[in-house]
Order: C-alpha cells, then structure tokens, then sequence
C-alpha cells in the first residue's frame, strides 16, 4: 500500500509539472500573442502589442532600432507591460507561414488597416487604447505618448473593475460604458463582457439586450467568415433573429445581415439570399427600410431569373441596434 501510494504520489507531481508547463519569460518582446495574454494573465500586466512590417512599412525597423528594442525601454515597460510584436514582414510568408496564418487574422479582429500599429489592451485582450509613433521618435517621445494615454487607461480600468462588483445596475452600466466606448470593429474582443452582461439580465430589464446578443452573433459570425464557413455565419444571424428578446425592426436587421453575409461572401445562391430578404421585410414591413429590402428583393429575384444583377450600393451592412 505504501508503495501504491507513493507511486500514485509521484504520478501527480509529474503530471502538475506538465499541466504547469514553462514559464513564459515575458522580460523581452514576445512573438506569440497567445503567450503574451498567459503571461499578462499570470502577472497581472497589460499588454503593448504592435504590428509591424519591418522589411516594408518604413517606420517600424526605425523604431525598433532607435527607441522599442532598446535595453532601456525594455527594462522600464516590461515592469507594466507585456511586449508583443507580430511582424508582417514578407520574408514571414514563405518561411512561417502556419503562424503567421494565426498573426493574419489577428490582424483581422484588432482591425489593422496599416503598418506599424499599436495597442495596448487589458490583461484579458480588451483594447483599451490605440498609439502612434513618428518614425523619428526617441525614448522622451514615446514617454510622452504613454504618459498621454494614463487617463484613458485608468478610466477603463475603473470601468473594469465596476463590472466585477457593486449592483446589477453598476455592473451592468459599467459594462455599457465600455462597450458603447469602444469602436464598432473592435468590440468582437469584448464577448466575455456581453456574456456577462446576458447573464446580469436574463429577463432585459434595461432594455438593452439586443446589443449584446448582436454583438456576441458578430463575433462569431466572424469566426465562421474568416474561416470561409459561410453557411454558420449566416446561421448565426438567423438563430439570432429568434431570439425573444428582439423587437421586430432588429429581427429585420437580422436577418437582412444574413443576406448581407452570403453577398460578401459573393455567393451564387440568389434563391437563400432572397429568402433572407423576404423574413428581412416581413419581421418589420413598416420600417422605412422595409421599402428598400423590397426593391432589394425585387432586384434579387431578377436576377435568378437572369434579368439583373445583385444591387450592391441597396445590399450596404446593415445599422447594428441599439448601439451608440
């Protein structure tokens, strides 16, 4: 017996040595954003990530070289932050290309439109904040830069803080500051806090449900876009457009974001993209939108009877709800 339970003792120290895993040395720049919001996580940082393109932007090598790499700037925000770098460089295309699949579409979600761009987010990946830094910059500059971004940073941790305890009613306006606070194409990174906030009011007290249920249906639709599963993104809206909670014109807006999907996607399937149009306009006829999803249905079903052609500038994304 005594033998069985020291072996079975052995056991378990060697499996919690493996579930811990290697610590992650967060006193330099990471190259994985997955390690970065462990060791944010882990020691309770925030995050500075940046997108570069070194061998093609113009100003990140510049950077890097004069102010970002150095030991200084390192050792001083390295105490508070958690450096991430995920370099678009075209060598990366060739040479990493599982990784930097990932890097892509990352991208994607924090809606990088140019290079370099920087973030810094909460421990969890919330964005809290976007930077920019000249080319020319020094070590004074990009202090500055930091120092002007201290109230912005401490309001949302406020915030923060404020969806974790309190009242419902605090709780819940917390988080409606920061969604509402926070640009339509970032707030994909908020679904903890939409879940959150659902589950804070399960009977919609506040009125202000629907939001969250969109923006949840937005994220993952998402996933699915970027996955090229198209059917389960329209899905998403379709299944969200059931949803009890909605008032008509939002079921509208729906189910006309579905359609709007399959047309990104530049399918060929007319028929599903005019049925969608067709719920669209019969959840709520009497929208002033209603009368364009008809034409739009009109124009749709010339073209399954090869008569016209999709009407792009009708077929605009639709207004997200309740969303300020």
């Amino acid at each position: 017996m005594k033998k069985l339970l020291t072996l079975a003792a052995s056991v378990l120290l060697t499996l919690s040595f493996i579930s811990c895993g290697k610590k992650i040395d967060s006193s330099t720049w990471l190259s994985n954003f997955d390690d970065a919001k462990k060791a944010a996580q882990a020691e309770n940082k925030k995050i500075f990530l940046f997108f570069s393109g070194d061998d093609f932007d113009t100003v990140s090598a510049q950077l890097k070289t004069n102010v970002l790499t150095t030991e200084e700037f390192v050792k001083e925000y390295t105490e508070k932050f958690v450096l991430v770098n995920l370099d678009f460089s075209n060598s990366r295309y060739t040479e990493d290309q599982d990784s930097i699949t990932e890097d892509i579409k990352l991208s994607e979600l924090y809606n990088v439109e140019s290079f370099p761009c920087f973030y810094i987010l909460s421990k969890e990946g919330y964005p809290i904040t976007q930077l920019a830094f000249d080319a020319n910059a020094d070590l004074d500059h990009v202090h500055i830069t930091f120092t002007e971004t201290d109230e912005s940073v401490a309001k949302f941790d406020e915030l923060l803080e404020k969806t974790k305890s309190g009242s419902n009613q605090e709780r819940l306006a917390a988080i409606n500051e920061i969604f509402d606070s926070t640009s339509t194409d970032l707030v994909y990174h908020l679904t903890p806090l939409n879940k959150l906030y659902l589950s804070l009011d399960k009977k919609n007290e506040t009125g202000e449900c629907a939001k969250h249920l969109f923006a949840l249906s937005y994220a993952k639709a998402q996933d699915f876009f970027l996955s090229n599963e198209i059917e389960k993104a329209c899905a998403e809206f379709e299944t969200l457009a059931k949803n009890k909670m909605l008032k008509d014109f939002e079921r509208q807006v729906a189910f006309y974001t579905a359609a709007f999907v399959l047309i990104q996607s530049q399918s060929n399937d007319y028929e599903k993209i005019r049925d969608y149009l067709q719920k669209s306009y019969d959840a709520a006829p009497d929208t002033e939108e209603a009368q364009t999803i008809k034409g739009a249905i009109t124009q749709v079903q010339m073209m399954i009877d090869g008569e016209g052609d999709i009407p792009e500038q009708e077929m605009g994304p639709a207004e997200k709800p309740a969303q300020n």
